[in-house]
């Protein structure tokens, strides 16, 4: 085995079969394969500087019937569109503009301009976090106000947007969404701030929003939604570099209480990265280490209660944890972009499909 080696990255990209539908193996690929049905356009979009797939890193992934979809944040310049969907390509997985690449158009507030997070609900609708700066890694500038953009799975098209500048400052860090379906069908928006620590509360129902001081302000704030039980959802709360994991019930937030109570657990922990979750779990990470840990938020919060459920192998690191509850499979995806980020090499990206607890 080639421990630390590089090589051993390429070995595993090499050897790797792909096999989409079903999710029977895991997939792999090298900075941002583009699938389109003219090859032709590609060429021009290279040649204008719109696509450089060295530039494309996938952060997040996510499963929706037999389709798989990922989201690129445009960090880098060259980024032809920030969600894609997975294909099986001629050349093996390649990446497809969802719904198309007109609603990824740069300096066109209607299309998205650089996608941080995403959602997908129980009726196929995939909510869009879209912060409007770009180039966040080289030299960021704003093309667009912040929104969440709404987008049909099964319409492929876009079906909604929410502005979000009426809640947000110039210094606003948008980082994580989440979607609640509450009693009556009413839908709840909730949307992290880690500028101000802040949770970004709309209720899509009424179309009006309103935010709530959650916590003291940091690098990053991410948030969760669980179920510890069936009618008790609360959102998971972590701070970047912070120890502890922050438990805030939902009612508090749809109350537009100004300040919120928050329950702690882990006060004198190792600081985590929270990667996802799923009904009562919740994945995370340690800072320090590349290892996603599982917490059933039903047990207390320490160490013997935090499962290793997946390890990302040799300078892979794991930037999202999301699962499939029709296939009861559980999508870990890894990349080695903290050595890509902020270089010319494409970054390797594998998704790996887990058994779901």
């Amino acid at each position: 085995m080639c421990e630390g080696s590089f090589l051993c990255i390429l070995i595993l990209f090499v050897c790797n079969i792909i096999i989409i539908d079903g999710h029977t193996n895991n997939l792999a690929w090298s900075g941002g394969p583009l699938h389109i049905e003219c090859e032709h356009s590609a060429e021009l979009w290279t040649k204008t500087g719109q696509y450089i797939r060295e530039n494309v890193i996938a952060t997040k992934a996510f499963s929706f019937k037999d389709d798989i979809y990922v989201i690129t944040p445009r960090l880098k310049s060259g980024v032809l569109a920030t969600v894609w969907l997975v294909v099986r390509g001629r050349r093996g997985v390649e990446l497809q503009p969802f719904p198309n690449i007109a609603t990824h158009t740069l300096a066109d507030c209607a299309a998205l301009q650089n996608a941080v997070d995403f959602q997908f609900d129980h009726l196929g609708n995939l909510w869009v976090l879209d912060i409007g700066i770009i180039e966040t890694a080289q030299s960021p500038r704003c093309t667009c106000p912040p929104k969440i953009v709404v987008i049909s799975s099964t319409l492929g098209k876009v079906t909604k947007h929410i502005e979000l500048s009426s809640l947000t400052e110039p210094t606003s860090q948008l980082q994580n969404l989440v979607i609640e379906y509450g009693l009556g069908g009413k839908t709840y928006v909730y949307v992290s701030d880690a500028s101000r620590g802040a949770i970004l509360v709309h209720d899509v129902s009424t179309s009006t929003g309103w935010l709530v001081l959650a916590c003291a302000p940091a690098v990053g704030i991410q948030i969760a939604l669980v179920k510890p039980f069936i009618t008790h959802p609360v959102l998971i709360i972590t701070r970047l570099y912070h120890q502890g994991v922050f438990e805030l019930d939902t009612a508090v937030l749809k109350r537009r209480n100004s300040v919120a109570t928050l329950r702690v657990f882990g006060e004198n922990t190792k600081p985590v990265l929270l990667l996802g979750s799923d009904m009562h779990h919740v994945y995370v990470r340690h800072v320090e280490c590349s290892d996603v840990l599982s917490w059933d938020t039903r047990q207390p919060y320490n160490a013997s209660t935090l499962i290793n459920m997946h390890s990302a192998g040799p300078r892979l690191t794991p930037t999202s944890v999301t699962a499939d509850p029709k296939k009861h499979v559980i999508l870990v995806l890894d990349s080695n972009y903290g050595d890509t980020i902020y270089s010319t090499i494409a970054t390797y990206q594998r998704i790996t499909f887990i058994g779901q607890l």
